[in-house]
């Protein structure tokens, strides 16, 4: 039996453990969260000249607080951008952002550059320094990465009489991102070089610019053109029915967009489809009107330049020279074109064959490989087969190898 003097003790034990609790609780409560000095050294990106960078952020997420952290002072160090913030320790995303100028032969560049790093763990270090540090790689982008050129249909058809018909081509551009992309301002390009014929040309600017003899542009004035995730959008060298020329072709009158260019030959004059968007000429080589080589024998690439028009002819102009060697003799052959920076260069394709392949014309860093139509040059098995970007799901597959990530000699998508 508990005597009062017993139940006194219980009563008081209890009041003693529950003060003793909210004292722990408070304790806790008033914990203060313990910041580590995060130190970032910035690494500019590869195959660039001078680079001056400007405007970068970082923003690091902690994990389990989702809580925001930003650092902004980013000053250079040697050939390093670094900044320092204090955050608590723990487990961050970080994710930087900013833009870049550098040269180019001439020219200087602007673009943008980010950085994405997850599983970032911020904590002092074993000898109790509270200094926590990471150097992050920069790369080059812009917003509209995620467009791949699906598709390439260059060869051209065959009459039913047996003659070459050309008229026909087009190229697939596809939305390989999870979001939605708008093509505004998107830019299809040929190399001006061809990876049948190699030359030492000087500069060399190869692994900094692609050099072009034609750029167009898809028009726009930023969100006229949504393009969903896995959707493709086709433009035409011809955008109308060619089955009413050919029978053995493809009727391309419902094209998203068609070259259209005014010849100065009278003989030689383009059609153009009222109902077509005009892709917007800003330089072509040609006097008459653009074809793709039906051979394949260029490279091309789509891009977002970082320019207007004017600009882009004014300052990216590009001269240089190479040695040409015959019967003997060597002659120094001067030429012109245009460059194209690489960092604007969204996805590029080396096209050519294997009886005069010689080399690419553009960075290994955009395409290592090469896809093609025919094996020797002018192969008549050639025709109605297409380069056709392969496919693993629902995403076409870009590991920046045409070798690996093209069916060559297909049929073409819009011919079946």
């Amino acid at each position: 039996m508990i005597t009062k003097e017993k139940f006194r003790l219980i009563l008081a034990f209890i009041a003693v453990s529950v003060v003793f609790a909210s004292c722990k609780e408070n304790d806790n409560e008033n914990e203060v969260e313990q910041n580590v000095k995060f130190a970032m050294s910035l690494d500019m990106p590869l195959n660039i000249n001078s680079p001056s960078l400007t405007g970068a952020t970082a923003t690091l997420t902690n994990v389990q607080t989702k809580k925001t952290y930003v650092a902004k002072n980013f000053r250079r160090a040697g050939t390093q951008y670094v900044d320092t913030t204090e955050v608590p320790e723990g487990n961050y995303t970080l994710d930087i952002r900013g833009g870049i100028s550098y040269n180019l032969d001439t020219t200087i560049v602007n673009t943008s550059v980010k950085a994405t790093e997850s599983n970032v763990i911020v904590n002092k270090t074993s000898t109790g320094n509270d200094v926590s540090h990471k150097t992050i790689a920069l790369n080059t982008y812009n917003a509209q990465d995620g467009f791949v050129i699906s598709e390439m249909f260059f060869t051209g058809t065959l009459t039913p009489e047996g003659k070459q018909y050309s008229n026909d081509q087009y190229i697939k551009i596809a939305n390989n991102s999870d979001s939605v992309l708008y093509a505004d301002g998107l830019a299809f390009v040929e190399s001006s070089f061809m990876t049948v014929s190699k030359f030492d040309y000087t500069p060399d600017i190869m692994n900094q610019a692609m050099t072009i003899d034609a750029i167009y542009i898809i028009p726009g004035n930023g969100k006229d053109h949504p393009i969903k995730p896995g959707q493709e959008i086709t433009l035409a060298l011809n955008a109308k029915n060619h089955k009413e020329i050919n029978a053995n072709s493809i009727d391309l009158s419902n094209a998203d967009f068609e070259f259209y260019d005014v010849s100065s030959n009278p003989k030689f004059s383009d059609d153009d489809n009222p109902n077509v968007a005009n892709l917007v000429n800003w330089y072509d080589y040609s006097n008459t009107y653009f074809t793709l080589h039906n051979r394949g024998y260029h490279s091309y690439a789509i891009a977002k330049p970082e320019t207007d028009k004017e600009t882009f002819l004014r300052n990216y102009y590009y001269k240089y020279s190479y040695v040409m060697s015959a019967n003997g003799n060597s002659y120094t052959m001067n030429k012109d074109g245009y460059k194209l920076p690489n960092s604007w260069i969204i996805d590029a394709v080396n096209l050519s064959i294997a009886a005069s392949y010689q080399w690419n014309v553009v960075s290994a860093s955009l395409d290592a490989g090469w896809a093609h139509c025919g094996s020797i040059d002018a192969d008549k098995t050639r025709f109605s087969k297409a380069v056709v970007r392969k496919k693993s799901g629902n995403r076409f597959i870009d590991t920046n190898n045409s070798t690996e990530d093209f069916e060559s000699d297909a049929t073409p998508t819009l011919l079946k």
